[in-house]
């Protein structure tokens, strides 16, 4: 299966890529660079909330199940998200009805009614929804994390979803002047993998359909402000402690050799990560596992890895992991067997990604976010199999260098970590 996706702009400004695939089916998203991060505390969770509205109602498609109805009579489907980082409009559907989906966005996009009773009724639904997200701990973990290392607050509420006041108050004014700044041709971007029969006239159609789309320049991103600490979030009535290593990313998304330093950062994370497993769990019985972890968006981003276990062990974990961490780093690099096997497994990954127009509209989407460009994955590929331990020494130095921070969330433990950590990382 190819990849070689080209990238257009329309005359109004949008961004298009478009992605031809020998399948059977099309997958489109409608990605403008705008999310939560954007919002000023007293917007926060109204780009959500405007997410809801685009779907419930417009003079063509008055209900939501007149939509999802017309949509699936066409062999297709739809979806939408809010993130940190952008809104998404996304749907997939048989090839030869392409043009009706994108026809439906364009009239959501274009049309929507943001109805007040209906508003009123959502409004409820999006409070139960903030309800049940504030009641799981991994989300009160993950505020947490954001408060006291990003400076990013929702006072008893969530990111993305917003706070119980700011939900109650919205207006259908606040929400249409919301839309009228942040929506844009110049922050959108219309990506589509799949059965692409005529570039020419697609563009053409696409001119027609999202013409409509204002041409003025949106802000991107409130900063973030990254601040070390060692930590602990007290969440009751629960039996193990989970413990988040985290560190700044190194490498900035603009940089020269992005692909070659990710690759190299990856493959040193992922041995690691298997050390750790091997001492943690194997050797001493302490913890389940230990997974990726990372959190941030935009320029400030925080990488790292977590596991959890009794509070009795908290303090062990830590000195294991310190320890073990500094070995690796310092001497124990991952060997050319290690590089050689983690190559030969990134070849199924890599048929996933060629084979599915999902994963590679999504990998084309980030990339236009991260870096306004095209995701080049044979030179990516390339880039990651060459790597040696030299270069993984070379692009890894200063990962460990910090500024760290050790957050834990669960029950209550006896122990320093910051003490810890910097009597055993040596």
């Amino acid at each position: 299966m190819k990849f070689n996706p080209t990238m257009h702009k329309l005359s109004n400004g949008i961004t298009v890529i478009l992605d031809p695939m020998d399948v059977a089916t099309v997958e489109l998203n409608i990605c403008f660079r705008t999310g939560s991060g954007d919002e000023t505390p007293n917007e926060y969770g109204i780009t959500h909330f405007c997410e809801h509205m685009f779907d419930k109602g417009t003079p063509r498609f008055p209900t939501v199940r007149a939509g999802d109805d017309y949509i699936a009579e066409h062999g297709g489907y739809t979806n939408a998200a809010t993130a940190m980082e952008y809104l998404r409009f996304t749907g997939r559907i048989v090839a030869k009805n392409l043009m009706v989906l994108l026809d439906f966005w364009a009239d959501k996009l274009k049309n929507a009614i943001f109805d007040e009773n209906v508003i009123e009724n959502e409004r409820g639904i999006i409070l139960d929804e903030l309800r049940r997200r504030l009641s799981d701990n991994a989300i009160k973990a993950q505020n947490f994390t954001y408060e006291k290392l990003l400076n990013l607050d929702v006072p008893k509420g969530k990111m993305i979803l917003g706070t119980p006041d700011n939900i109650k108050q919205f207006t259908r004014t606040d929400m249409v002047n919301f839309v009228l700044k942040r929506l844009s041709a110049k922050n959108c971007l219309i990506c589509i993998s799949g059965k692409i029969e005529n570039k020419r006239k697609l563009l053409k159609d696409l001119e027609k359909l999202f013409d409509f789309l204002p041409t003025h320049n949106v802000k991107n991103h409130n900063p973030l402000n990254y601040q070390s600490c060692f930590v602990h979030n007290y969440i009751p009535d629960t039996e193990n402690v989970v413990i988040e290593f985290l560190l700044p990313v190194l490498w900035n998304y603009q940089s020269a050799n992005f692909y070659k330093k990710d690759a190299c950062v990856a493959k040193f994370e992922s041995y690691l990560r298997e050390k750790l497993f091997d001492i943690l769990r194997t050797e001493n019985g302490l913890t389940y596992s230990v997974y990726k972890t990372g959190h941030g968006y935009g320029k400030v981003r925080l990488t790292g890895f977590e596991t959890e276990t009794s509070p009795e062990n908290v303090s062990r974990v830590v000195e294991l992991v310190a320890k073990t961490a500094y070995r690796i780093y310092t001497k124990d690099l991952p060997n050319a067997d290690y590089l050689r096997k983690r190559t030969n497994e990134l070849q199924l990954g890599r048929a996933n990604f060629l084979e599915s127009n999902s994963n590679r509209c999504d990998q084309l989407v980030m990339d236009w976010l991260h870096f306004n460009s095209l995701h080049n994955f044979y030179e990516q590929c390339r880039l990651a199999d060459s790597a040696t331990t030299k270069d993984v020494f070379k692009y890894t130095r200063g990962y460990f260098d910090g500024p760290m921070s050790i957050i834990t969330h669960g029950p209550k433990f006896n122990g320093n970590l910051k003490q810890i950590w910097n009597k055993n990382f040596k």
